[in-house]
């Protein structure tokens, strides 16, 4: 029963427009978020970022006022910024690194 359990899900997962490669070609984006001054300024980053869709992993660290956030290589990195200026905080894209 269980070889028949992984070619449904197989036949599912490809059906869905899903491969094995679209899964490992990840981006990591670091931003830099200017005017977080407390633990909450980086909660409410960290929210926004993680509510976004697309967003794989956020993490914001208010000592180096900035947030690592994982998304697709396909994924518009512009919504990244829309999100952090929503919560009135500045963002900007330090650097962009491919994942393996």
């Amino acid at each position: 029963m269980k070889p028949l359990l992984r070619i449904a899900r197989l036949l599912l997962i490809t059906s869905l427009g899903f491969t094995p490669f679209t899964w490992a070609d990840n981006v990591q984006v670091t931003l830099d978020v200017k005017g977080m001054t407390c633990p909450l300024c980086v909660t409410v980053v960290n929210q926004a970022l993680r509510k976004t869709d697309g967003v794989i992993k956020a993490k914001a660290n208010l000592k180096t006022e900035q947030a690592v956030v994982t998304v697709a290589d396909d994924f518009n990195l512009d919504k990244l910024i829309t999100a952090v200026d929503a919560t009135g905080y500045k963002g900007s894209i330090n650097k962009v690194e491919k994942q393996s």
